[in-house]
C-alpha cells in the first residue's frame, strides 16, 4: 500500500473530504455555508450598482461605463491596500475573527448603500457629484468588510485539508461561489423584481447578519502550532520569489481572477444601456443579464465536481493551461459577436465561467501545495493582492475602451489576455511540475500533536505530494491508540498496520 493510500483522518468524511481527528463535520459544513454567503456578498452588487445609478443617482449614459467600473473597483481598491496585510495577520490572530468582523461590516453597510443618496441628502450633499461620492466610499467599506471574510474562508480550506483532497475542498469551495450567483441571479433578482430595487439591499444585509452567525459558531482556526519566527511583507516575497509555482499562482490570479467581475458588470452595463435600441426597460434588460449569469453558474456548479476531479487526479497545471485557453477564446467571440442580447451568450459566458473556476482553483491549490504551512495566510494574502491589480486595470481599462471605443473592446481585451497567459503556463510547465514534486518540506507541515524529532525526520522518505496525509494519518492512529505524542516507534507501528 502506498502513502497515498495510507492516508486517512478520522474515518470520517465531508462531501469525499477526509476529516481530520482535531475537526468535524459541522466544522466543514461552516466553512461551505459561509463561502456561500460571502459569495452571495461577492456577486449581489454587479446586479444592483448599474441599476442603483441609473434609476436613483440617475448618472448620464455617456459615462455609465467609467463611473459603474469605477464603483466596481472600490472593492479591488480595499483589496489592494489591505489583503496582503490581512493575509499577515491571519496567521496571526487566526482565520475566524476576521471572517466575523468582515460579515458583520457587510451586514451593516449593505443596508446604508441602499439609502446613499438620502445619506448625502442629510450632509446636505445635494449635487450628483456628491452623491456619487458617498455611494463611492459606501461601497469602497463594503470592499473591506469582503477582503475581510472571503480570503479566510480559502486559506481555512487549506487549513482543513492535505494535498491529496486539496483539488476537492477548494472545487466544493467553487460550487458554493457559483450556488451564490445562482441564488443572486435566480432567486433574488426575482425577488427584487416585485418588491422594488431596496429590497436586494435589505436581503445583503441579512445575508452578512447570518454568515456571521455561520462563522461565529462553526468556524475553527486549524492552524500550525509552529509558528514563523518573521511574519510580514519581505518574508513573503522572499517565499514567492523563489518559488515558480507560487509565481504561476499569482500570474493566474493577477489575469484571470478579473474574469467573473468583467463579464458581470460589462454585460449588465451593455444590456442597461442597449436597452432601449431592443424595445424594453432597462430592469427587463438587466433581468436578461441575470437569467444568462444564472444558466453559467449552474453550469459551473455541475462542473465543479469534475474540476476537483481532474486538479487532483490529472494535475494542477493541465487544468489551468485548458482552463485559460477556454475562457481567452470565450472572451473574443463575445467580442466578435457584438451583441449582448445573442442567445449564443449563454454559451460563451458559461464556458468563460468553467475556464475561470478552473484556473482559479488550480492556481490555489498549487499554491497551497508548495507554501509553508506557518505562511499559509501571508503567501495567499499576497495572491489575493494580485486580484485587484488585474482587476483595477482590466476594469478601467475596460471601461474607457467602452466609452471610447465600442463595448466590444473589454471583451477583446480579457480575451487576448488569458491566452497570452495560457502560452506561458505552457512555457514555465515543466519547471512547475518538478517544484511540485518536490514540495512539502517537513518543517512546512501542519502538525496538530507533538512530535518527536525522530519521527519528523521519518516523514523525509516520504514522497513530498504525500507528506501531509501521511501526518493526518499517524496523528489518526496515534490518538486511536491513545498516545499523546507522535514516536518512531508509533509511525512504525503504524506502518506495519497498513502492511507496509
Amino acid at each position: 500500500m502506498d502513502e497515498k493510500q495510507a492516508a486517512t483522518s478520522s474515518g470520517k468524511r465531508f462531501a469525499g473530504i477526509r476529516i481530520p481527528v482535531d475537526l468535524t463535520g459541522w466544522n466543514f459544513f461552516s466553512l461551505y455555508a459561509a463561502s456561500f454567503f460571502i459569495a452571495c456578498l461577492m456577486v449581489v452588487p454587479a446586479l444592483i450598482q448599474p441599476l442603483f445609478l441609473k434609476e436613483v443617482i440617475q448618472i448620464p449614459g455617456e459615462l455609465a461605463g467609467t463611473i459603474n467600473s469605477g464603483l466596481q473597483n472600490m472593492s479591488q481598491i480595499a483589496t489592494l491596500l489591505f489583503i496582503g496585510m490581512i493575509g499577515i495577520l491571519s496567521d496571526r490572530v487566526g482565520r475566524r475573527i476576521l471572517a466575523v468582523l468582515g460579515f458583520l461590516i457587510c451586514g451593516v453597510f449593505f443596508i446604508l448603500f441602499g439609502h446613499a443618496q438620502d445619506i448625502a441628502l442629510a450632509l446636505g450633499i445635494t449635487g450628483m457629484g456628491g452623491q456619487i461620492f458617498v455611494t463611492f466610499l459606501i461601497r469602497f467599506i463594503i470592499g473591506i468588510g469582503i477582503i475581510l471574510s472571503f480570503p479566510q474562508t480559502i486559506t481555512i480550506v487549506g487549513d482543513y485539508t492535505a494535498s491529496t483532497d486539496r483539488g476537492k475542498g477548494m472545487a466544493w469551495h467553487g460550487a458554493m461561489m457559483a450556488l451564490g450567483s445562482i441564488i443572486v441571479f435566480g432567486v433574488l433578482a426575482r425577488i427584487a423584481g416585485k418588491m422594488g430595487l431596496m429590497s436586494l439591499f435589505y436581503m445583503s444585509g441579512a445575508l452578512g447578519f447570518v454568515g456571521l452567525i455561520i462563522s461565529r459558531l462553526g468556524l475553527v482556526d486549524r492552524m500550525p502550532k509552529e509558528k514563523a519566527q518573521k511574519l510580514g511583507i519581505k518574508e513573503t516575497y522572499r517565499e514567492v520569489s523563489k518559488s515558480i509555482a507560487i509565481k504561476a499562482g499569482y500570474m493566474v490570479t493577477l489575469v484571470m481572477r478579473a474574469d467573473i467581475i468583467v463579464k458581470s458588470v460589462f454585460l449588465f452595463v451593455w444590456l442597461v444601456y442597449m436597452a432601449k435600441q431592443q424595445g424594453v426597460s432597462p430592469m427587463k434588460a438587466a433581468a436578461m443579464g441575470g437569467k444568462v449569469m444564472l444558466v453559467a453558474a449552474v453550469v459551473t456548479l455541475c462542473a465543479y465536481p469534475v474540476i476537483g476531479f481532474l486538479i487532483d487526479r490529472v494535475g494542477r497545471m493541465r487544468v489551468m493551461i485548458v482552463g485559460s485557453f477556454a475562457a481567452g477564446i470565450s472572451f473574443c467571440l463575445i467580442a466578435a459577436t457584438q451583441n449582448p442580447f445573442s442567445p449564443v451568450l449563454y454559451v460563451y459566458i458559461s464556458i468563460i465561467s468553467i475556464g475561470f473556476s478552473a484556473a482559479s482553483v488550480g492556481s490555489i491549490a498549487l499554491a497551497m501545495d508548495v507554501s509553508p504551512k506557518p505562511m499559509l495566510g501571508s503567501i495567499l494574502g499576497g495572491l489575493n493582492t494580485m486580484q485587484p491589480i488585474g482587476v483595477l486595470f482590466f476594469l478601467q481599462l475596460g471601461g474607457f475602451l467602452y466609452d471610447k471605443v465600442g463595448p466590444w473592446t473589454p471583451w477583446a481585451l480579457k480575451g487576448g489576455a488569458n491566452l497570452l497567459l495560457c502560452i506561458w503556463l505552457l512555457m514555465v510547465s515543466s519547471r512547475i511540475q518538478k517544484e511540485i514534486e518536490e514540495a512539502a518540506p517537513v518543517h512546512g507541515l501542519t502538525f496538530t500533536m507533538e512530535w518527536a524529532d525522530e519521527a519528523k525526520m521519518m516523514l523525509e522518505k516520504v514522497p513530498g505530494p504525500f507528506r501531509e496525509a501521511a501526518v493526518s494519518g499517524t496523528e489518526a492512529y496515534a490518538t486511536e491508540h491513545s498516545h499523546q505524542k507522535v514516536t518512531t516507534e508509533v509511525m512504525t507501528n503504524y506502518r506495519k498496520e497498513l502492511g507496509m
